[in-house]
């Protein structure tokens, strides 16, 4: 097995058992070849130590161990690596001595895995203390913007995902959704953007607030619209208009975005129709 075989089965289980994926991190330290390399297994044990498990600890001495790899020339993305974790596990951990970039990337990266764990409080601080930094400004360039889009729709994601949600939690997914699309206007393409419209769709939909949510999948059409109506995006852009429609009763909104649903799903290629089947489904059964 090579590192990128590895790399890929590493990730492709640890949602399911984070626990043996992080109990081989050491012995697949091996397949290390590069610096690409290392720093792809740092970003790994920070996620599953960190997001999944909690486990501040074995993460940092997954990472110390990993800084004496001879492949590593630049320390800098490990020192990261290491500052995240310790802010995890020590709130009064300072990350001052790192440029306002990488502070940024901690706080957010921080702030994800805190959120997984339930501990929203830190989370929301420390998204807060991200988006201030970059408020500071940032160049385009600046690989603090797309750590802030990614964070911000990963937690948004996973808080919609919760069958319930605390008054706390509705107002970190709705911050994070927000974090999402303006940080995608920067970092991202016209996908991303429209992809963060969904998103704060969906998201204002969990939180209720059906009025803005409208507003955002409708705007979401229409970026897809002005950049050629690619099917995929269509179909899914179609499905969150449906999901609000039938929330607000709206059964000639719900059946107009479902026959759009239809469209785009019938110019979709066998592949993506294999695995949009069952959202078209599920969407028709909100009419029946």
């Amino acid at each position: 097995m090579n590192f990128l075989d590895y790399l890929n089965k590493a990730w492709n289980d640890h949602a399911h058992d984070a626990k043996a994926v992080a109990a081989n991190f050491k012995d697949n330290f091996s397949l290390i070849t590069s610096e690409g390399d290392a720093l792809a297994m740092g970003n790994l044990i920070v996620h599953v130590c960190g997001e999944h498990l909690g486990d501040w600890d074995r993460g940092l001495a997954l990472i110390n161990e990993l800084k004496f790899n001879s492949n590593i020339q630049d320390q800098s993305g490990l020192n990261r690596f290491n500052a995240i974790l310790e802010l995890g596990k020590n709130p009064a951990h300072s990350v001052l001595g790192f440029p306002k970039s990488d502070q940024i990337r901690i706080f957010a990266v921080t702030a994800s895995a805190l959120a997984a764990l339930g501990d929203l409080s830190r989370a929301s601080d420390y998204l807060e203390q991200a988006e201030i930094l970059a408020e500071e400004g940032l160049t385009k360039e600046d690989p603090a913007n797309r750590s802030l889009a990614i964070t911000g729709n990963s937690l948004a994601s996973a808080l919609e995902e919760k069958n319930e949600r605390s008054k706390a939690e509705v107002e970190l997914m709705v911050m994070a959704a927000q974090m999402a699309r303006k940080y995608w206007e920067i970092a991202g393409g016209w996908i991303e953007v429209e992809r963060a419209e969904y998103r704060l769709a969906s998201t204002y939909l969990k939180a209720n607030q059906k009025e803005r949510a409208l507003m955002h999948a409708k705007k979401c059409l229409e970026i897809i619209e002005a950049n050629g109506n690619e099917p995929l995006e269509v179909f899914f852009g179609n499905e969150i208009l449906a999901m609000i429609y039938h929330a607000e009763e709206n059964r000639t909104g719900y059946m107009e975005a479902l026959t759009g649903m239809e469209i785009a799903f019938g110019r979709l290629s066998e592949a993506d129709r294999s695995w949009c089947a069952e959202t078209l489904e599920k969407v028709k059964k909100l009419g029946v």
